[in-house]
């Protein structure tokens, strides 16, 4: 779990429980050339928002247009969300943030400091394998430039969605737009490799995708956020090609050094898989052997 976004919320906003807000909503409101005023948006009506400062006697009107970022006010717990994470309770999490978000859906579509809560649960969606959700997330964010790092994390699992939903087209289409399609070097993000070697297997590209993995390996072996899943990965294709040895290695080395992690289950699965490709081949090799 990349806690990139854990450390950029911590001095924003995320209330776990349930939390009820009455408009009026407290916000910052940031317009050009950097002004900006605090205070309450009173309501909205279509593509205006009625706001009133505390230097101001009643509410004015603005253009939804205008505005450059809106800045609310929430209460954040981000230990106990970051507990919650590792021990991962995803659907609780998710639950508390859809929660968290509610009030302020109708400003949804103005810039603002929740963008960062977004991105935590297009992340939490992808891990939960609820790929549309998590794309819908991921393709606003996407076209969001106010942040690079959460604009390029929401491009990458924008991309990972559409592989693993089976989208394969799409989402070289993805990689082609951001540039990601040209011919690696051996500094490119770990995210751009691995998401290179992924779709090379789901095309049975596989001895490919082993030399683009591999380069995750060598070159990115301190990347926590990126380690774990390209040696799943690098089991998986292994696997795919026949290795069956290989892939029970990595396995291993997955189940003794990523206890509690998505990829601890998934070498579990990918092993009981590995048993039984192994019953089948020995089936397969018998039948041969008796008809010979």
């Amino acid at each position: 779990m990349n806690k990139t976004i854990l450390n950029s919320i911590i001095a924003v906003t995320l209330l776990l429980g349930s939390l009820a807000y009455a408009a009026p909503l407290p916000a910052e409101l940031v317009m050009g050339k950097d002004r900006s005023w605090k205070g309450k948006i009173i309501r909205r009506d279509g593509d205006w928002i009625e706001f009133s400062s505390g230097n101001s006697a009643s509410p004015v009107r603005i253009g939804v247009s205008t505005i450059t970022e809106l800045n609310f006010q929430v209460k954040v717990n981000a230990d106990k969300v970051l507990g919650m994470i590792e021990n991962r309770e995803f659907e609780s999490v998710i639950s508390s943030l859809n929660r968290t978000l509610e009030p302020f859906a109708e400003y949804s579509d103005i810039p603002s400091n929740l963008t960062s809560y977004r991105a935590l649960l297009m992340e939490l969606y992808y891990l939960t394998k609820q790929y549309d959700k998590s794309l819908e997330i991921s393709e606003k964010i996407a076209e969001d430039d106010r942040s690079p790092t959460l604009q390029t994390k929401a491009r990458v699992y924008r991309t990972l969605a559409l592989i693993d939903s089976g989208k394969s087209d799409e989402a070289k289409a993805l990689l082609s737009t951001y540039g990601w399609d040209k011919e690696s070097s051996a500094d490119a993000a770990p995210e751009e490799l691995y998401i290179k070697a992924k779709l090379m297997m789901l095309n049975g590209e596989y001895r490919k995708a082993m030399g683009v993995i591999a380069k995750v390996i060598v070159f990115h072996s301190q990347d926590p956020d990126w380690m774990k899943p390209a040696e799943m990965l690098c089991a998986e294709i292994y696997t795919e090609l026949g290795m069956y040895d290989s892939a029970e290695e990595v396995c291993r080395q997955i189940l003794v050094l990523y206890e509690n992690t998505p990829e601890f289950d998934q070498a579990e699965q990918l092993k009981i898989r590995i048993e039984q490709l192994r019953a089948d081949q020995k089936t397969e090799d018998s039948l041969n052997s008796n008809e010979a």
